[in-house]
């Protein structure tokens, strides 16, 4: 696949939540594979680091509680 038609794909790309790639305006002035690949890798990222806050809110109310923890 061109640049220009990774390009395009990752312009119309959603995640499974429906937000756009984070770093959309860095796509168009990409030159490269591997430029194109760290916007991608950069995406997944903040999907791990969104997740890893999700996990830790509810391990606090866990705490909070007193639950699960003997």
């Amino acid at each position: 696949m061109t640049i220009k038609n990774i390009k395009k794909e990752m312009f119309k790309y959603h995640d499974f939540y429906g937000v756009d790639l984070i770093g959309i305006s860095e796509i168009e002035k990409a030159t490269t594979r591997e430029e194109l690949e760290n916007i991608i890798e950069n995406h997944r990222r903040h999907m791990e680091d969104m997740l890893s806050d999700a996990n830790r809110h509810l391990d606090n109310l866990k705490i909070r509680c007193k639950l699960g923890y003997n």
